[in-house]
């Protein structure tokens, strides 16, 4: 390995544990952190002994490739019919193409580590200990509200811990996420680790019972359950989580008086169906291209139905993409999605080594419960929430290439 190639491999790895860490306390980490990324990924694609050393000219990646390059497609030629075109370019360049070049990144970096459980291991080791700090966080946040009962406060406007995020739902998804993802690290551990990995794990699902969000505890269980139904050696420890999260999420609910907050008609005391409505109203109008990606918000008071009368957006992920993009968007989206399911369950049933699976299974469903909450929220149109997504698709469609390359060389 060249000097060249060695300090660009440091750059990226540097670039995504600090990301891993930082993620979920600043939005301007995200940036930064990307900016590393991309220059230690160029500086091996512009030199001439690293530039076609990259899995996405492998065959095994030719499906997610044409997926990711077909909606970049559709999303570039939404521009061309959008009535806020700007707004779509900005969209265009500073989401979508930045949040899939996180995926494209960090799938090379660690397919082509030399031992992607190793990096992807670590990876998550460095989410761990940042998770402990907001837990801690958000334990000082409950302390405060229940030591100043009577004093209004603009930062916890919303009566519970938000730990570094603004909002608590889109702490409960972060938390949600790492839950199945910790999970799965934790059996590739015993002793000592193994229980402290597990007394962080019933510490987040406490938090996540606090958050008070329903689309998040929906999230949650079905990540629980794609766990427990594909791997049978951890089906019983999988269901005592899943029945303890939500028993024990019940009594605490119930304790402190915050059940009945989680009724279908008041999740978060947002008219969903009103935003629905209007993004049915956008595709209905626009079926083929959508109004042009990122336009959601400029154009949602054209089709208000009801609910509060300002932009909002459509908190359904597929919903929105198909206003923004139309049918040929969102069928785009479905082959991208389906084409990383299809590689890492190709890849879970190759490999008969216990650590990668494990956290390749703990990625998967941790970034399943993230799709199911995004039947219901924002979570593709908030910064750190979009960028931990394709981060950790990054690392699960990495390791997958790197189980399935690993079991070809042991055969042959």
């Amino acid at each position: 390995m060249s000097r060249w190639h060695r300090v660009a491999r440091s750059v990226q790895e540097g670039g995504l544990f600090v990301l891993l860490f930082l993620l979920p306390f600043s939005k301007a980490a995200c940036e930064i952190t990307f900016g590393f990324l991309l220059l230690g990924w160029l500086m091996e694609r512009l030199h001439p002994a690293t530039r076609a050393q990259t899995v996405w000219l492998s065959a095994r990646l030719r499906p997610l490739a044409l997926a990711v390059g077909a909606y970049l497609l559709v999303c570039a030629l939404s521009i061309l019919v959008s009535d806020f075109p700007q707004k779509s370019l900005q969209g265009f360049v500073e989401k979508w193409l930045e949040y899939l070049l996180f995926l494209v990144i960090v799938t090379d970096l660690v397919a082509r580590s030399g031992g992607g459980a190793r990096i992807v291991r670590r990876g998550l080791l460095v989410m761990a200990i940042s998770s402990l700090c907001i837990v801690l966080q958000g334990i000082a946040q409950e302390i405060y509200i229940a030591t100043r009962p009577f004093q209004y406060d603009d930062s916890f406007m919303y009566h519970r811990m938000l730990g570094p995020y603004e909002n608590p739902i889109d702490l409960a998804t972060y938390f949600i996420v790492l839950i199945p993802v910790l999970w799965g690290l934790s059996m590739t551990y015993r002793g000592t680790r193994r229980a402290g990995l597990w007394l962080l794990l019933m510490g987040l699902l406490l938090c996540v019972a606090r958050l008070e969000s329903f689309g998040a505890w929906m999230g949650l269980w079905v990540g629980l359950l794609v766990m427990v139904s594909v791997e049978t050696s951890i089906r019983w420890g999988g269901l005592m989580l899943l029945l303890g999260s939500i028993v024990g999420g019940w009594i605490f609910l119930q304790q402190t008086g915050h059940l009945e907050k989680l009724s279908l008609s008041n999740i978060g005391k947002v008219d969903r169906w009103a935003m629905w409505q209007a993004a049915l109203g956008m595709i209905r109008d626009q079926p083929l291209l959508g109004h042009g990606v990122n336009t959601f918000m400029a154009n949602y008071l054209d089709y208000w139905v009801g609910g509060e009368k300002s932009p909002r957006y459509a908190h359904n992920g597929l919903l929105q993409i198909a206003a923004e993009t139309g049918i040929a968007g969102l069928l785009a989206f479905l082959w991208l999605l389906g084409a990383m399911l299809s590689l890492w369950w190709r890849a879970f049933r190759a490999k008969d080594q216990r650590e990668p699976r494990m956290l390749l299974l703990g990625l998967s469903a941790g970034l399943v419960a993230f799709l199911v909450q995004a039947s219901v929220d924002t979570n593709f149109y908030s910064l750190r929430q979009a960028t931990l997504f394709w981060t950790l698709a990054g690392l699960a469609t990495g390791l997958a290439l790197s189980m399935l390359s690993s079991r070809e060389r042991s055969v042959s």
